[in-house]
């Protein structure tokens, strides 16, 4: 009889007891019980305030098998240690009942939950174990400085190492999570190999694994970037993970989190083609939790995104960046938050306060790949290509399922710095031509003398929008701190226009 795997939630004296996730849990964490045990309170909590008989409870929890009743004796008493002696009775020559009134399930959208567990130490040497469990725990650390999911602490996942994938889903029923980082660490030589594994606890699956080989004399110098690149795919697996668990729930259904996680999907849409429609998630994940502070941040998001930030009004910039204040008011930890007022803070010309939210969030969480891009677009901005281009390469480092916008921002340093070829290549990724990739296009194939393309490109740049102004998308829209910056822009645009260069233009920069 399978009894830990029901969709049902009770609660009863301060705990949760959720079948679906194979988890109890109190206000102050998660409560372990051992697998009988378990399986006796779930028995107990299908049957709340009622007497269930000693011979049910043993024919369900030990199916097939003898044993006395002091096996039962040993589950109850270990329950009472867990709950308290009030809630699970004994009822004399009857059975045990756990009383408390069935208290109603209220709609749960909480974050997945992650366990990053001991890992192995496939050498076999124990001067090697601190190395082993360092390295998981600055996995820990990095992991628990997304907004997006809950780490358990090092006590709780740690009490058990990377076991095998039949023990996987007693793991996720003693520790409550949701997902499990479980993986080894082996020295062989002169060289330090790890492997790590990604795993949906609900059915034992492996999500995502990865190798990493390292010199030993030079591991501690680059373990920071291994536990940087192993984070930044794990916070992006684990969101999408918890997306497609989201997506098969009917919207009326939905909670805050998960309200949230279906906005983003249409925001990281290379398409984009429904910002309202994500604005409406979020705005109803803020009816349905106002003290959520992400979602008040992503309708900040929105209001920005209206004309892509390039042409997006100062009203709408600044009912953005209200939004977003409100959203970090309720949430100041929120690296999220710092990156998109940053954004804001970048396209209303304010890029001291645009580098400092962006320097804050990555105070918050230096392993966010989309912190680190966006430093790179902020740097380029403000007349740094060289510098940018280095953040920008880590990026993608990070996360080589990389963004459209990823090579967008990248493809603007390289043509501050000149390279106009691989800003071409960077541009010609794109898979939507926007009036803007057209005139971007146009300026690089200009300046490398490729006057055919340029022209062509050109010639294409007014078919999405006829009002759209070359000229103006680079000395008015464009978030450029240095007038310089925005006429090496404009040269390359007029090239493809086919006029003259270096002509004067007045700015609003």
């Amino acid at each position: 009889m399978e009894i830990a795997t029901l969709d049902q939630v009770f609660h009863f004296g301060g705990y949760t007891l959720d079948l679906g996730k194979g988890t109890l849990r109190h206000a102050d964490g998660p409560a372990f019980l051992r697998p009988k045990a378990y399986a006796v309170l779930t028995l107990l909590a299908r049957h709340m305030g009622r007497v269930v008989p000693k011979s049910e409870i043993m024919d369900a929890v030990w199916p097939g098998v003898f044993v006395t009743e002091d096996s039962l004796t040993q589950s109850v008493r270990e329950i009472r240690k867990v709950l308290g002696d009030d809630l699970v009775r004994t009822v004399s020559k009857r059975g045990y009942m756990l009383a408390a009134e069935v208290e109603p399930a209220p709609e749960i959208g909480s974050q997945p939950i992650v366990a990053v567990l001991r890992f192995r130490n496939e050498g076999g040497n124990p001067a090697d174990d601190p190395i082993v469990d360092g390295f998981a725990e600055d996995i820990i650390n990095g992991l628990a400085r997304f907004g997006t999911v809950t780490v358990l602490a090092r006590n709780s996942s740690f009490s058990f190492a990377s076991f095998a994938r039949s023990e996987w889903p007693q793991i996720r029923s003693r520790i409550g999570a949701d997902y499990l980082v479980e993986g080894s660490v082996r020295r062989h030589g002169d060289q330090i190999l790890a492997a790590v594994n990604l795993v949906d606890a609900a059915n034992a699956s492996q999500l995502w694994g990865d190798r990493y080989q390292a010199a030993d004399s030079g591991f501690s110098a680059i373990q920071q970037d291994i536990v940087e690149e192993i984070v930044g795919r794990l916070a992006r697996r684990v969101t999408n993970a918890g997306l497609q668990q989201a997506s098969r729930k009917p919207v009326t259904s939905l909670a805050a989190y998960e309200l949230v996680l279906r906005g983003v999907a249409l925001v990281r849409d290379p398409a984009q083609t429904d910002i309202e429609g994500a604005r409406a998630f979020f705005e109803a994940a803020v009816a349905k939790d106002p003290a959520y502070g992400l979602a008040h941040i992503y309708v900040g998001l929105t209001c920005a995104l209206k004309g892509e930030f390039e042409e997006s009004s100062h009203a709408d910039l600044v009912k953005a960046r209200e939004h977003v204040a409100r959203g970090l008011a309720l949430s100041p930890d929120q690296a999220t938050g710092h990156r998109i007022q940053s954004l804001v803070r970048l396209y209303m010309r304010e890029h001291d306060a645009a580098e400092h939210h962006l320097r804050t969030a990555l105070e918050l969480n230096p392993c966010d790949a989309d912190c680190i891009e966006q430093m790179g677009l902020v740097l380029t901005m403000r007349g740094r290509p060289f510098e940018a281009l280095g953040w920008l390469a880590r990026s993608i480092r990070i996360d080589p399922m990389i963004p459209h916008w990823y090579q967008f921002d990248r493809s603007m340093a390289l043509y501050m710095m000149g390279d106009y070829k691989p800003a071409a290549e960077a541009l010609e990724l794109a898979t939507r031509p926007t009036p803007w990739i057209r005139t971007r296009l146009a300026a690089c194939y200009a300046q490398l003398g490729a006057m055919d393309e340029a022209r062509r490109q050109a010639a294409l740049i007014n078919e999405g929008d006829p009002d759209f102004s070359p000229i103006d998308y680079a000395t008015k829209a464009m978030p450029f701190e240095s007038p310089a910056d925005a006429a090496h822009l404009a040269d390359g645009i007029r090239l493809a226009l086919g006029e003259q260069a270096g002509q004067s233009t007045t700015t609003t920069i």
